[in-house]
């Protein structure tokens, strides 16, 4: 008896896994999406800039998610889900033309702050993926591009104030 339920446990729990993971707690970040949004539409991004974005930051802010074998059963499905979810919630630059000027000069705060400090890609993030960590050279690349994106969009507010 106990044999044959020591052999049927994993076939179990594969079958609950698989089961569970047409499950999405937190809504399902692969469906309503466009893959193929360029990143950041509507700014001057430098190639390099946006190289570091799409190789860095895209799995997380932006709808261009690669999705790996593991992400599609529960509950690791769920806790990547989720982290998606959060990342474009907080930055989705392949929606960035949804955003107001104010909004994205507040983005580009932050963008700037966070890289340059180091606080992203998140740690747990990392523990899975290091070669996502900025280098400095990349921290500065971002934080560079963030201010002088700012810096244009506060012009264009300014000069759309002087004409109305």
């Amino acid at each position: 008896m106990k044999t044959a339920f020591i052999a049927a446990a994993p076939t179990a729990l594969f079958i609950a896994c698989f089961a569970s993971s047409f499950i999405h707690p937190w809504g399902n970040p692969r469906s309503g999406v466009d893959p193929k949004a360029p990143l950041l539409r509507g700014t001057e991004t430098p190639t390099k800039v946006e190289r570091v974005f799409e190789t860095k930051c895209a799995a997380c802010h932006s709808e261009k998610t690669a999705w790996p074998g593991y992400s599609r059963f529960a509950p690791a499905s769920w806790l990547i889900e989720r982290d998606v979810i959060e990342g474009r919630a907080h930055l989705n630059m392949s929606r960035w033309q949804d955003y107001t000027s104010e909004a994205r000069i507040d983005l580009l705060s932050r963008i700037a702050s966070e890289a340059r400090s180091g606080q992203m890609p998140v740690r747990q993030y990392l523990v899975l993926h290091p070669k996502a960590k900025l280098a400095p050279e990349e921290q500065q690349l971002i934080y560079d591009w963030a201010k002088s994106e700012r810096k244009q969009i506060r012009q264009q507010l300014a000069r759309a104030q002087v004409n109305h």
